[in-house]
């Protein structure tokens, strides 16, 4: 089994950005979104993404110099994707996000490829991770053998318009609970797979309703997503703030650690807990909040010191 990256990597907020807006671009940094996307694919113009290309290599430190990972979205289809992955690959670069994806012989074709720019930029091996969009039916189907397909691999996501779009279906009140099992579907295939589960529970169109966009965020954490991306930079700190443990959550699971310790001490492997009984699956799920929430801590203080070095 491959590195559980769902232990390690921060990925919250994803903010997409188009590649070819330099007045987009220059405030990138000041986003504080765990990551921020340079992107190749839906927010460029087809006349114009061959050339928006030249400017990728530029960017990656601009954007990057806040303490955000840079990620690039390139265009998955037959005349775009090798150029695409040409001019993506640079070190700077934390990983390569890849749309539309339908089989895994395509995960492996594209890991392929990644790695002779690796090799041809002196890049460490496997350095560049790849982020998974699930956007058809037929991908949606081939999921689980997608996420077994590459190590490197860090995250999988249903690109919620164009699945939408493929499966036939609107979603109203009426269909939410449709949609729910391909949702839900991702998030078990993911884990299963210690990749990071990444979306909404809801489109991304409603990122102008801020309390609609937050209650869908709030209902992927419970739901067992970790992160998500947006297209609008005021979206980002509702992703950071929803995705990462909150206070009351933390103290609780201090809470159950400590009567649980105490049990412990005195030879029980369970004991009671605001009035119910908890024993080591209560015990180590706390943990993992624990540590999720160290693990954040760390990567906001990694951006916070980036930004005052560059002031």
């Amino acid at each position: 089994m491959g590195f559980d990256y769902t232990k390690n990597i921060v990925r919250r907020s994803r903010l997409i950005m188009p590649a070819n807006t330099p007045k987009f671009l220059e405030k990138a940094y000041l986003r504080n979104a765990d990551a921020v996307v340079l992107d190749l694919e839906d927010s460029v113009p087809l006349s114009e993404k061959v050339a928006t290309r030249a400017f990728i290599k530029k960017w990656i430190p601009e954007v990057g110099k806040g303490g955000s990972d840079v990620l690039i979205r390139v265009n998955n289809t037959e005349e775009l994707l090798k150029g695409d992955i040409q001019a993506a690959v640079w070190p700077g670069v934390e990983g390569i996000i890849i749309p539309k994806v339908e089989n895994a012989e395509e995960v492996q074709t594209i890991e392929r490829m990644i790695a002779e720019q690796e090799r041809q930029r002196d890049i460490p091996e496997g350095r560049i991770k790849m982020s998974i969009l699930i956007e058809s039916c037929k991908g949606y189907m081939n999921m689980n053998e997608i996420a077994q397909a590459s190590d490197r691999i860090d995250t999988l996501t249903i690109g919620n318009e164009d699945f939408l779009r493929e499966a036939g279906m609107v979603e109203t009140e009426d269909t939410y609970h449709a949609l729910l099992v391909p949702r839900v579907q991702l998030v078990l295939t993911a884990r299963a797979n210690h990749k990071v589960p990444m979306g909404l529970i809801g489109s991304l169109a409603n990122y102008g309703d801020d309390n609609a966009f937050e209650r869908s965020v709030s209902l992927a954490y419970k739901h067992g997503y970790l992160g998500a991306s947006c297209i609008n930079p005021r979206n980002v700190e509702t992703l950071n703030k929803c995705f990462s443990p909150g206070t009351e959550e933390i103290e609780r699971a201090k809470q159950v650690i400590a009567a649980l310790d105490a049990a412990l001490a005195v030879g029980r492997a369970s004991t009671t807990f605001e009035g119910k009984m908890i024993d080591y699956v209560h015990y180590e799920r706390a943990k993992q909040i624990i540590e999720r929430h160290e693990i954040i801590e760390k990567f906001e203080l990694k951006k916070r010191i980036a930004r005052q070095a560059v002031e």
